[in-house]
């Protein structure tokens, strides 16, 4: 057992932590990872055959909640996008943080599901208009579209039990499509498994979706992943610090507002349609039943007393980190003097590359707020909106000290994923992660510069980048080499202070560019790109690997092949060759401080670069308080739960009134300062 001296215990005792703590409804499905997300849509259906199971994934993801109560999914377009990247495809964003989106948002989502779901293979297609998926079972594709809402079985007689059809057979044969009808609008029942295409059927707009597949000259495979996988929901509750979720929005306007940055600067990403009432300033709201987003907030009241409750500190400076696991809106900073004096705040998104002026104020009592880099008709952008994290630099260069920090994050979270009380008794399960934190490397490719480009160490993302160019097109770009020869970047992965590190992440999208074609940051489709390599695509290649040294030896996590491998044997000549990779390194020899990852590309591109750090903490909190908040009719109700030992599941009971209907409020997490052992 470790013995420590009394001075050192009562600073373990104020730095004692919560690691990801969750509370589900009991057999509620979990969103915070996809193998517990699959698991749970799994049992729900009581799915146990490879049918069943695609099917099951496919009708959980119906969009507008119509379907499936109480609807995970729904159809809504311009909301889900994030700079620099684009269009969101990453699957735990798209799950927690949104929860709608477009065809190309939720195809890629089900691909990940499936194979998260133990499935040999799944894919997607891109039908110039539409992006569909598809999952390999008994030997063959099958194409499920959870978008427009309907599968497409072969042959006659009960759909449920007939093989359903994959995409390039309905290239092949629209009449599996065009078979199902009776007339325009008229389906027949008897071929079909409710829902079939419904919109399409309304507007008799079947032959149309039947043309997107058979038109096959515009048709493209993604041969490889095509989701971003890397962010995770991991988090680490802090002494002083509370995550407050709400069922609805905190305020009617708050929103996360995506901006895309273009040659004109910063432009609202969502688009207006008078047609079907859709207006920005309503926000990311379904049109079908009025369902709205949700919101929440972080609260974090530093203890200044506690050395570990700061990033850095010196002389008139003090730097503070907030994580967030949801994309955040927005946020604020009050400060309590010692007396009345100036202080200065700034803020950094990149991990303290760069820092932006919040402001400096003068006075005893101030309140700041990020500083806004662009106005628009709807919202504003500030400097942390659609991030998942930031740095606070506090400074008191007339030598004044903080009495009291107090720190507030607000962000937008799916309130699908939320543990809703129903009327009477509920059965609440409370669960933590591992005793560890999860940080993300922030990395700016278009910040990048080979060796022999000027740059500080402190103003550098890689530790090395040799034969590296960014190449920027149309407010977007990519790492390539500079010629012929292999380009190589390294990056170090470890902790601001040192400390061991159990494992990282490391991913990205590599780019097999043929045809002048490239990813587009708007769309999730294709646009025209200048750039060819002067390699030839067979001896294109690309590797990412790892080493405990910078200058090796490197072990391979990945490596690109150009030769396909087809599952079914029907090779599809009409790829995009965009893998997106990601790998998780867990075994790294106890004591490790650093890590370093490297990228090496031979006619091979690169963008959306993921790295992450994973340290272990020692340092549990001996308690966390979960709030329920609601609403019983008009009366305010609430429940608080006092945990100890919240590393353990806990299970607990929550008891509302049957007399009037239930409104849930907030969910709220707390670790309260512990200032003794």
């Amino acid at each position: 057992m470790k013995r420590f001296a009394p001075a050192l215990l009562i600073a373990l005792a104020l730095h004692a932590q919560v690691y990801s703590p969750r509370v589900l409804v009991k057999d509620q499905i979990d969103s915070s990872d996809l193998s517990g997300l699959v698991r749970g849509i799994y049992a729900q259906a009581h799915a146990s055959t490879p049918r069943e199971k695609a099917e099951a994934v496919w009708r959980f993801f119906l969009t507008d909640g119509r379907f499936v109560k109480p609807g995970f999914w729904y159809h809504i377009a311009g909301w889900a996008y994030e700079e620099p990247q684009g269009e969101v495809l990453d699957p735990v964003k798209l799950l927690n943080s949104y929860g709608f989106g477009l065809c190309y948002h939720i195809a890629p989502l089900l691909e990940a599901t499936w194979k998260a779901g133990g499935f040999e293979d799944a894919r997607v297609w891109f039908l110039t208009g539409h992006t569909v998926a598809e999952v390999f079972y008994d030997g063959a594709y099958h194409y499920f579209d959870s978008d427009m809402m309907g599968y497409n079985a072969i042959g006659t007689g009960d759909p449920r039990r007939l093989p359903v059809a994959s995409v390039h057979q309905i290239e092949q044969n629209g009449q599996i499509i065009l078979s199902k009808l009776t007339g325009p609008r008229d389906v027949d029942r008897k071929s079909v498994e409710y829902p079939w295409y419904p919109a399409d059927v309304r507007e008799a707009a079947i032959d149309g979706l039947a043309e997107l597949f058979t038109t096959t000259d515009d048709n493209r495979l993604f041969p490889f992943t095509r989701y971003s996988e890397g962010h995770s929901m991991e988090f680490t509750l802090r002494p002083g610090e509370r995550m407050i979720r709400y069922f609805r929005p905190e305020e009617a306007a708050l929103f996360y507002l995506p901006y895309k940055n273009t040659d004109k600067g910063w432009e609202e990403f969502p688009q207006e349609i008078d047609q079907y009432q859709i207006r920005t300033k309503d926000g990311p709201r379904c049109q079908k039943d009025g369902r709205y987003w949700s919101t929440g907030r972080i609260e974090y009241t530093p203890l200044l007393s506690d050395p570990h409750a700061y990033y850095s500190k010196a002389a008139g400076e003090a730097v503070f980190e907030v994580l967030s696991p949801y994309v955040m809106i927005d946020g604020k900073f009050s400060v309590e003097l010692d007396r009345e004096g100036s202080v200065a705040f700034e803020t950094s998104t990149d991990g303290g590359k760069s820092w932006t002026t919040a402001g400096q104020i003068t006075g005893k009592h101030l309140t700041a707020s990020p500083h806004v880099d662009s106005h628009s008709a709807h919202g504003v952008l500030t400097s942390i909106s659609g991030h998942y994290g930031y740095l606070l630099k506090v400074l008191t260069p007339d030598g004044a000290q903080i009495n009291r920090l107090n720190i507030t994050a607000r962000f937008q979270v799916n309130p699908r994923t939320l543990p809703a009380l129903a009327a009477g008794s509920n059965e609440l399960v409370y669960s933590a992660g591992a005793a560890e934190q999860w940080r993300s490397v922030p990395v700016a490719p278009e910040r990048i510069r080979s060796a022999s480009a000027p740059s500080t160490r402190r103003q550098q993302f890689a530790q090395r980048a040799d034969n590296i160019r960014y190449v920027a097109e149309q407010s977007q770009g990519f790492l390539a080499a500079v010629d012929t020869n292999p380009g190589y970047l390294v990056f170090e992965i470890g902790t601001r202070n040192g400390a061991p590190i159990s494992g990282f992440d490391a991913g990205g999208r590599f780019l097999d560019i043929r045809n002048g074609e490239a990813p587009d940051k708007l769309t999730a489709e294709v646009r025209r790109t200048a750039y060819r390599s002067e390699v030839p695509p067979e001896h294109r290649k690309a590797w990412l690997e790892w080493a405990l040294n910078p200058e090796g030896p490197y072990t391979v996590l990945w490596h690109y092949d150009p030769d396909l491998k087809w599952k079914d044997r029907a090779p599809i000549d009409r790829t995009l060759r965009w893998p997106e990779v990601f790998r998780q390194v867990r075994s790294l020899p106890r004591g490790t401080r650093q890590a370093y990852v490297r990228y090496r590309l031979e006619g091979i591109a690169l963008d959306s670069l993921r790295l992450a750090v994973i340290s272990p903490q020692e340092i549990k909190s001996p308690i966390v308080e979960v709030t329920h908040l609601w609403h019983e009719g008009a009366q305010a109700r609430s429940h608080v739960e006092r945990i100890s030992e919240p590393w353990r599941e806990h299970q607990y009971l929550v008891r509302t009134g049957k007399a009037a209907a239930v409104k849930n409020d907030a969910l709220i997490f707390y670790c309260p300062p512990n200032r003794t052992r």
